[in-house]
């Protein structure tokens, strides 16, 4: 998910902005506490809609927030969520993630990456571990163990490692959810993941193609810049996916819970189209978002 899963600012009302802030910190608490006092040094904005979905499937009495100080922000008390059944899952499943995401990276070819990616290692090893969620992580596993085979493969076609990124995500949104709550959630992580996928592998286009990296897309168009005709058709295909997605979204059990489900669809509205905005016509590929 890492630096694409995030509102604009701009277009939220200050109770939202207080409540999303809110829940980065309460996630951030919880990796502590059930993850290693330093899992959470990667730790992403991005985590927080992972935390506003599954958030929708407890009660409002799990609910709680409080003022606190914290090692980043000592001087002043921050409103921070307590912790609650959501909270608590997303620390621990975005530790698996993060842990994997780092795996990924030493697969890459990259020196320096390898290099500073190595120093944490042990840190996020752990942090898998102390997860304790080891069917979900053996879901990550195995789904990018078969995107990397598709990789090495050398093939063609971003919908296959999209699709695969997207079921991963899927079963990340969905899991130890009923199954009569699990439909809902694991559409959104779903086509949230193959937009991930596509828009990542459209990002690092030029990088790649200059680099010689596996990247679908430069095997697509033939290693040739991309021309203002393909960014147009990559965009087109990268919003129906957000319109997918918004679908999947219109199944979740808001209610009366409008916080939430004003900052979802600022995502996925607004968000997710502000960050792909490097495919307008003619527009330079953009450095890609800090992730915290």
């Amino acid at each position: 998910m890492f630096g694409y899963v995030k509102p604009v600012k701009a277009d939220m009302l200050v109770r939202e902005y207080e409540f999303y802030k809110a829940t980065y910190c309460g996630i951030c608490r919880a990796m502590k506490h059930h993850t290693g006092a330093l899992s959470n040094v990667t730790l992403s904005y991005d985590s927080v809609f992972l935390a506003l979905v599954r958030m929708l499937y407890i009660e409002d009495s799990e609910f709680k927030a409080r003022r606190r100080r914290c090692i980043a922000h000592p001087l002043s008390k921050r409103p921070m969520l307590d912790e609650n059944p959501a909270i608590e899952y997303t620390a621990r499943a975005f530790a698996i993630l993060t842990y994997y995401k780092l795996r990924d990276d030493l697969h890459d070819e990259r020196a320096l990456k390898k290099v500073a990616v190595s120093t944490i290692r042990p840190i996020l090893a752990s942090a898998n571990v102390r997860a304790a969620l080891p069917s979900l992580s053996e879901i990550i596993a195995e789904k990018l163990g078969a995107i990397t085979a598709l990789e090495d493969s050398g093939c063609e076609s971003v919908d296959k490692p999209a699709t695969l990124f997207g079921e991963l995500l899927g079963e990340v949104f969905a899991y130890g959810l009923d199954e009569s709550q699990r439909t809902a959630p694991y559409y959104v992580g779903y086509h949230l993941g193959r937009f991930i996928y596509s828009a990542d592998a459209a990002e690092d286009y030029e990088r790649d193609r200059r680099a010689g990296s596996y990247n679908p897309y430069v095997l697509s168009y033939g290693g040739e810049p991309l021309t203002d005709e393909n960014k147009s058709t990559v965009k087109c295909a990268l919003l129906l996916e957000c319109k997918k997605l918004e679908g999947a979204v219109n199944l979740l059990p808001f209610g009366s819970r409008a916080t939430i489900e004003n900052i979802i669809n600022n995502v996925i509205h607004l968000g997710l189209a502000d960050r792909i905005k490097f495919l307008d016509k003619s527009a330079d590929t953009q450095p890609k978002g800090e992730t915290n």
